[in-house]
């Protein structure tokens, strides 16, 4: 089990993706990433996995971020992605595999990967 400082030694920003428009001349706007609320949380990585993908070597980072159970983070769905701004692992964007309660029902874990497309 964590302890209260391990739980919160991640700050991670929870951003969704927001169609891009016509700029008027009849060109299309990529889209783009919002922020729905950055939030402290305790990450606990799956370490070393590989594979091949077409022909190449793949390397992806999973493991589940635990976060404090609010109507801001039940809002947030698969669709979403985690972007880590502080700890270990900043700078990594993560999609979301899924979203698990703890329990308990006060927190909720986010199972995450990075370095594979969606």
């Amino acid at each position: 089990m964590q302890g209260a400082g391990q739980r919160t030694r991640n700050r991670v920003r929870f951003e969704r993706r927001v169609a891009g428009g016509d700029d008027g001349y009849g060109n299309t706007l990529p889209s783009t990433w919002t922020e729905i609320v950055t939030i402290s949380g305790g990450f606990r990585p799956k370490f070393g996995r590989e594979q091949l993908e077409a022909g190449r070597l793949e390397s992806t980072m999973q493991g589940t971020l635990t976060v404090r159970r609010t109507p801001t983070t039940t809002a947030i769905d698969a669709a979403a992605r985690a972007v880590f701004v502080a700890g270990p692992y900043n700078g990594k964007a993560c999609q979301i595999r899924s979203i698990v309660p703890t329990p308990d029902n006060r927190e909720l874990d986010f199972l995450l990967e990075e370095g594979r497309a969606t």
